[in-house]
């Protein structure tokens, strides 16, 4: 909580807002509220999908009122079906499309405290979306509906996941999984993390250098069952200093080596 008492995580997200808070359950403010959407430019629904209607403020309505108006609606789950009127959070988004399989979530890890589900498929999407039909706007003079499913759009997104879902022996997701030692996540000195990213060989022959490991550059798709060594062998290599003092390194002649950074 802030000084003012107010919610951390509200106030950043609001920084430079207006902020006016209106109970549409009451027939005045619901009035004021209808009033302000007759000029408005944008509205962004992510209420349950009927939720403003029944308390009287309607898309079509409003749109009808307000032309010019671009009106984007926010689901968790599908837009259209049996599930669209379901409740959830980052979590449940993060299961239904299939982004906490592909991110190796357990019930015995720890959760992402980035809100995948929540700012790229809500946010970002949306962000998107209306933007386009801004610009449309300029020219047709028209608003638009908007609906977004934050389940579709990250299962849109997820585009490596699925493609192996539909062809099993393709190995192009290892490349992302830490499946080869030259991309994947490192332990360095004092408990600090290395991130490698050296799917080029060029990086990856730049980095073996780095750590004074050239005869480790035939080794850069060796998963741990066909060379465990090798694996070993840039695990301890790594451990010698810490992870800024790598990075620092690599600089001048850099690799897709980075330290993980601790917020």
């Amino acid at each position: 909580m802030s000084d003012t008492g107010e919610p951390l995580l509200h106030r950043e997200l609001h920084l430079s807002s207006q902020i006016k808070s209106l109970d549409l359950r009451d027939e005045a403010q619901r009035s004021e509220a209808l009033s302000l959407c007759a000029t408005a430019d944008i509205i962004i629904d992510s209420f349950l999908p009927g939720t403003l209607s029944r308390l009287g403020i309607d898309a079509e309505r409003l749109r009808h009122r307000n032309p010019r108006l671009i009106y984007c609606s926010i689901v968790g789950f599908r837009t259209l079906g049996t599930r669209s009127d379901l409740p959830g959070h980052d979590i449940n988004f993060l299961a239904a499309s299939g982004v906490a399989a592909s991110l190796g979530l357990t019930p015995d890890g720890t959760l992402p405290v980035f809100l995948v589900g929540d700012i790229v498929g809500g946010v970002l999407c949306s962000e998107i979306e209306i933007l386009a039909a801004l610009i449309a706007r300029t020219s047709n003079g028209r608003g638009a509906h908007i609906s977004i499913s934050i389940t579709e759009a990250l299962r849109d997104l997820n585009i490596v996941s699925r493609l192996r879902e539909k062809v099993p022996k393709d190995n192009s997701a290892a490349f992302m999984s830490g499946t080869y030692p030259c991309y994947r996540l490192y332990t360095a000195a004092d408990n600090t993390t290395l991130a490698l990213g050296a799917l080029e060989t060029k990086f990856w022959r730049r980095f073996c250098d780095l750590i004074d490991r050239s005869d480790l550059v035939s080794c850069q798709f060796a998963t741990r069952e066909d060379s465990s060594s090798a694996h070993a062998a840039v695990e301890t290599a790594l451990l010698a200093h810490d992870a800024s003092y790598w990075e620092t390194r690599s600089m001048s002649a850099p690799c897709c080596l980075t330290a993980i950074l601790k917020n």
